[in-house]
Parts: C-alpha cells; sequence; structure tokens
C-alpha cells in the first residue's frame, strides 16, 4: 500500500525543513532503510531513510524548498498502484509561497525525472566551463548566509569541490578582518540559542561532580591499543568514558530516559551523544544501538560519527535518537566545567583533562593520572543521591577497567 514520505522533525524544536537533494529519482525501487533523500536542519544536512521498502513513485517537493514538518515530501508505493487519491494540496501551497531565499541551489531543482537528468548533465558541462562552482549543498547554504562569493573560495574537497571548513575558514577571516561589525547570529546559532534555553528553563539541573583516578585505564588503553595495531583501531580515552557511561546507564536506567507530560518514559536503546564541536557550533549527535557494544566497535562507530558531521552526511536517527549525552574538553586543557542537557534527555556527563597530581594512596603520597567529571542531570526525574551513585559507577568503571573485557 501506498504511504506518504513526510519531512521529519529533525531536532527538538524543529519547525520547518529543507530538502537539499533528492538521492533517489522517481520510479527508483527503495529499500526499507536506505537513504532516500537530504533534509537541512538549523546544524546538519541529514541524511532521510525510506521507512518502507517500495518504488519512489512521486516526489512533492523540489530541492531547495523548505516545507513544515509532517508535510508530505514524496509518495512510496507499488510499480502500479494507483495513488490518485493522496492529497497534495497543502504541499503544493507550500511550493507555490516558497520565497527566492528558501532555494539553496537552483541549478539542481526537480520538476521530474526527466528534467532531473537535463539539469544534472547542464550543471556538470557548467563545472568543466567554469560557469558553475563546485560546492557541496551545506557549503553554498553558508556562503550564501555570510554573503560570500564562492568564486572567491578555494576548496579542499575531491576534485577542489568547496566544503564547509573552507566556507567557515573564509568566514572567520572575515570577522577577524572587521572586529566592530556586527554579525548576526547564523541558523546554527540560533539554534543553539533556542535549544539551550528551553533546557535551562524547563529543566531544573542539578551538578555531581568527582575526581577519577584514570591510570589504570590508561595502562590499560595503551596496553589494549598495542594489540590492535594490526587491524587500525585505536582506542580514545573518549571511547573509554562512552564504555563507562554506558555501563552506568543499563544499572540506572533512569538516566536513559525522559519525561513526557507526568510520566517517565525509559528509553530501549542506549544511544550516547557526542558534543562535537564546529566552527559554527556545538552539534551532539549519537553513537546508536551502544548496549552491547564492545571498546573496538564504540571506537569506530565514534570515529565515523565525527567524520560523517564534518562532511555533513549524519542520517535522521543518529541526529535526533540520542538519549544520553557526553561533552569532553579535555584536548583544550579544560580541567572542570559544567554541561547543560540535551532535550529531552535527562543528563549529560562533562569531562575534563587528565592531569598528574599528588594523591594519597594507603598512607603514601603517589602521582597519579587524575580527571574531572561532573554529571548535569533532571531534577523533575532523578534525585542528588540518584546522580552520586550513577558518576560513581562510571568512576568505578574507569579505575577498574579489567571489567571492560568481561
Amino acid at each position: 500500500m501506498a504511504i506518504e514520505m513526510n519531512m521529519p522533525q529533525l531536532g527538538y524544536d524543529m519547525s520547518h525543513g529543507t530538502l537539499i537533494r533528492w538521492l533517489k529519482e522517481e520510479g527508483s525501487l527503495v529499500k526499507k532503510g536506505e537513504p532516500v533523500v537530504e533534509i537541512e536542519t538549523d546544524k546538519a544536512v541529514v541524511e532521510v531513510e525510506a521507512e518502507e521498502a517500495g518504488v519512489l513513485r512521486k516526489i512533492l517537493v523540489l530541492e531547495g524548498v523548505s516545507v513544515p514538518v509532517g508535510s508530505p515530501i514524496a509518495i512510496i508505493g507499488e510499480k502500479d498502484e494507483n495513488i490518485s487519491d493522496f492529497d497534495i494540496s497543502n504541499v503544493v501551497d507550500s511550493l507555490d509561497n516558497s520565497s527566492e531565499e528558501e532555494a539553496v541551489d537552483p541549478i539542481n531543482v526537480i520538476d521530474d525525472s526527466k528534467t532531473d537528468s537535463i539539469l544534472a548533465i547542464k550543471e556538470e558541462e557548467d563545472i568543466k566551463q567554469n560557469l558553475v562552482v563546485r560546492a557541496s549543498p551545506i557549503a553554498r547554504r553558508i556562503a550564501k548566509e555570510k554573503n560570500i562569493d564562492l568564486n572567491k573560495v578555494k576548496g579542499s574537497g575531491p576534485l577542489g569541490r568547496i566544503v564547509k571548513e573552507d566556507v567557515l575558514n573564509i568566514s572567520q577571516t572575515q570577522v577577524l578582518d572587521n572586529v566592530d561589525k556586527k554579525v548576526p547570529l547564523s541558523k546554527m546559532r540560533q539554534q543553539i540559542a533556542r535549544v539551550t534555553s528551553t533546557s535551562k528553563n524547563e529543566k531544573p539541573h542539578f551538578y555531581v561532580s568527582c575526581e577519577i583516578n584514570m591510570t589504570k585505564v590508561i595502562e590499560f588503553r595503551s596496553q589494549l591499543n598495542k594489540s590492535l595495531e594490526n587491524q587500525n583501531i585505536k582506542i580514545s580515552i573518549n571511547d573509554l568514558i562512552i564504555k563507562a557511561s554506558i555501563e552506568a546507564l543499563i544499572k540506572f536506567p533512569n538516566f536513559n530516559a525522559y519525561l513526557l507530560e507526568n510520566n517517565i518514559i525509559i528509553n530501549d536503546e542506549i544511544n550516547v551523544g557526542i558534543a562535537i564541536s564546529e566552527t559554527e557550533g556545538l552539534t551532539v549527535p549519537a553513537i546508536m544501538n551502544c548496549r552491547n557494544k564492545s571498546l573496538t566497535e564504540i571506537s569506530i562507530a565514534s570515529k565515523d560519527l565525527i567524520s560523517r558531521v564534518k562532511d555533513g552526511t549524519l542520517n535522521s536517527s543518529e541526529y535526533t535518537g540520542g538519549t544520553f549525552a557526553i561533552s569532553n574538553l579535555g584536548m583544550f586543557d579544560v580541567s572542570n566545567f559544567i554541561a547543560i542537557i540535551q532535550p529531552p534527555q535527562t543528563a549529560v556527563i562533562a569531562v575534563g583533562t587528565v592531569m598528574n597530581k599528588p594523591i594519597v594512596v594507603e598512607g603514601n603520597i603517589v602521582i597519579a593520572q587524575m580527571m574531572n567529571a561532573t554529571l548535569s542531570a533532571d531534577h523533575r526525574i532523578v534525585d542528588g543521591a540518584d546522580g552520586a551513585r550513577f558518576i560513581s559507577a562510571v568512576k568505578y568503571a574507569l579505575e577498574n577497567p579489567i571489567g571492560f573485557l568481561i
């Protein structure tokens, strides 16, 4: 039976999404879970997957057009199925009322499959003739927001393609050259402002901190990485913190929950978000289905996630599916800080750098590698004693790393 593919909600307060690129043409077969379209939010470009298998019968929204969350963007069904009963009047209105500012890349606008092919050929010919700059959709969007001429940007991507970092580097230079110039908030910073304000206003944060002796786990990591050299896998400190947090979440599932009306909803899956800093701001994509992942699987998934954040190719579940988060500023030599909870999650753990400090062990002063950790939690769902137990479980796992192998 034919179904509508709707504009998904890819953020806590997302109301509209911009369709960047169709990955499938009308008439193409699509598998369940296969990426079909790229949607742009205020923070990233996200691949959206098909919820059912079938044929992409009709594309309802053109590339570059912004539509409200929940609006139909395509119809998926059987090859010869009658889809005349689907009402697309609201979508047509959205298209008719779309402004020129909403179009990100007019070269790629889709009318039908025939037009799409012609435009794709034309774009390639124009690129060869240097009539069109080769740039990623997100690079074009940022350049438009910041009034940057892409013809003056040198691309570092494949075949000289301009990527997001190239435009951001130019943008940063412009800001430094115009110190007194008023710089409006980018879409990403506006999104961060909305989410953090909502979190602090709605969630009564409380904080629990502790010091963690990382000496044993760092030695454990060194030995483990030597054994993994031939597999080209390198476990990071952050991977170990993720693993320890997963073990604590299994023991204390209320930290892997969210509040819905007057009910605490405990998530079945453990999806750990990682705070990743970019030039434009912060994203917190999630490593999905972490409950039974080994350290090596976490390491591989973490590096893959970070790579795709930089490329702007997250999928929707990674972007919105986090159930808990970790923010690590250790690489910036920060010793201690607190983090804001990412709605609708219940908690986030913030960790600083690992540093050598004198501590007392069995009456003797020794130098140990210590790390500060602070848990931020939603007091509506958990209490201070719960927070103390949770962070103690994280501390125990890191100070007794042999448990990671069991």
